[in-house]
C-alpha cells in the first residue's frame, strides 16, 4: 500500500496512559489495524489489480474506449469477494483515504508528505514550527517491539494541537497549490504517488486541497474537544 500518513485524536487521559505504558499503545494499534488481515487483503487486491482482467480495463480506458461490461462486472465481483472475506479489514480499507466514520481518525493516504511540503516548503528537515508539526511533528512514543514499519507513533499535546489548529487556519493553501512545482518537490525527495506521471493536473490539485481541508478541520475539531493527537506513518 505504500507509506500512508495518519492521525488519531486521543483524550489527555488516553495520551497519559500511552506515555506511561507504550506497550499498551502498540497493543491497541495491533488490535485496531488487524495487521495480518490487512496484509492479506492488500495482497488479494494487488493480485486483482495486476491481473489480465485489470490490464484489459486499463488499456481500454487509456485508448478512451468504453470498458467491456463483462470485465467491469467481473472486476467488481472479485473485489467484493476479497473484501467479504474479512469485513473488518474491508472497513479499514474503505475509509483509508479520509476521515473515519466516528471522526476520531484521519488518513492523508499517500499525499501526507506532499501536503507537508506545501505547508512548510520542507521535505525531511526537522520540524521547527506549529505548521511543521501538523503532519511530521510530535514526540515519539518508544516502539520497543518494532510494531510500526516506518517509525514510532508520535504525539502532540493538547496545547500543541491548539497551536497547530491556529497555524493551519492562516495557511493560504490555494496560492501554494497553484505555485507548486512538482519537479522541485521530486528533487527534494518528497514522497508522493503523484510523481512519475506526465503532468500534475487539476484532479491532483483538487485532491490536495481536499486533504488540507480535512487536516485543518480535524485539528479544529480536536482543539475544540480538548484532545491530543497521535501521528504516524503506516
Amino acid at each position: 500500500m505504500g507509506m500512508e500518513g495518519k492521525l488519531r485524536q486521543v483524550s489527555e487521559f488516553e495520551l497519559a496512559s500511552y506515555r506511561k505504558n507504550p506497550a499498551r499503545l502498540y497493543s491497541d494499534f495491533m488490535g485496531d489495524h488487524n495487521l495480518l488481515a490487512l496484509t492479506e487483503m492488500n495482497k488479494a487486491i494487488s493480485a486483482i489489480m495486476e491481473s489480465a482482467l485489470a490490464r484489459r480495463i486499463r488499456e481500454r480506458a487509456l485508448s478512451e474506449a468504453e470498458p467491456d461490461p463483462e470485465d467491469v462486472a467481473e472486476m467488481q465481483r472479485q473485489m467484493q469477494a476479497a473484501m467479504s472475506r474479512n469485513p473488518r479489514a474491508a472497513e479499514q480499507i474503505e475509509s483509508v483515504m479520509g476521515l473515519s466514520k466516528d471522526g476520531s481518525r484521519l488518513s492523508l493516504y499517500k499525499d501526507w508528505h506532499i501536503l507537508h511540503y506545501l505547508l512548510t516548503g520542507k521535505s525531511w528537515e526537522p520540524v521547527s514550527s506549529s505548521v511543521d508539526s501538523a503532519i511530521m511533528g510530535g514526540t515519539e512514543i518508544p516502539d520497543v517491539q518494532g510494531v510500526m514499519g516506518y517509525g514510532p507513533v508520535r504525539y502532540l499535546s493538547t496545547t500543541q494541537v491548539r497551536e497547530v489548529a491556529e497555524a493551519l487556519s492562516q495557511v493560504p493553501i490555494e496560492q501554494r497549490i497553484e505555485s507548486f512545482n512538482p519537479q522541485a518537490a521530486e528533487a527534494a525527495e518528497v514522497y508522493s504517488a503523484n510523481f512519475g506521471k506526465d503532468e500534475f493536473g487539476e484532479d491532483d490539485k483538487d485532491g490536495l486541497l481536499r486533504y488540507f481541508h480535512l487536516l485543518r478541520d480535524f485539528y479544529r475539531d480536536a482543539a475544540a474537544k480538548g484532545n491530543a493527537m497521535l501521528l504516524w506513518v503506516d
